[in-house]
């Protein structure tokens, strides 16, 4: 009996001793990150490259003329966990005949570790300004008024 008791004793310090490895090994395995996406190193080649993604689900082959070492991105004002990611691919589409597209993605980045697509459109083809978007500034006096 005394022979069984040893046999067991040591089993449950050996268990103790496993227990103890793996407890070391969880707790110096590294932690997830707890800062969002967009405040992290890479945040704007990785949002780059989210909208790649997004935009590859939109088209049968996609061959990007771009590419995410030197991303395009525009921050929105009033919101630094959104911007925007402009991409440019080439290829057969039924929306541009193979030619090249330009892509605007809005992306939001309050995740901890993925950028998510709020809205994918096609840029225009050459700069545009929306004056509706612009503020209007009227005088409070006539023309007539002011000579």
């Amino acid at each position: 009996m005394a022979a069984s008791g040893a046999r067991t004793a040591a089993g449950y310090v050996l268990a103790g001793v496993a227990g103890m490895g793996l407890l070391g090994v969880f707790l110096s395995s590294p932690q997830r990150p707890q800062t969002a996406i967009y405040k992290q190193s890479n945040a704007l080649v990785r949002a780059c490259e989210a909208a790649g993604v997004q935009i590859s689900r939109l088209r049968r082959v996609t061959f990007f003329i771009d590419d995410c070492s030197a991303p395009i991105v525009t921050p929105i004002f009033g919101e630094e966990v959104r911007v925007i990611v402009r991409r440019t691919v080439e290829g057969e589409a039924d929306d541009d005949d193979g030619a090249r597209v330009t892509y605007s993605v809005k992306m939001d980045g309050r995740s901890l570790d993925t950028w998510q697509a709020i809205e994918v459109r096609l840029a225009p083809s050459r700069l545009t300004l929306d004056t509706s978007l612009l503020p209007t500034t009227r005088s409070a006096t006539p023309a007539s008024a002011q000579r």
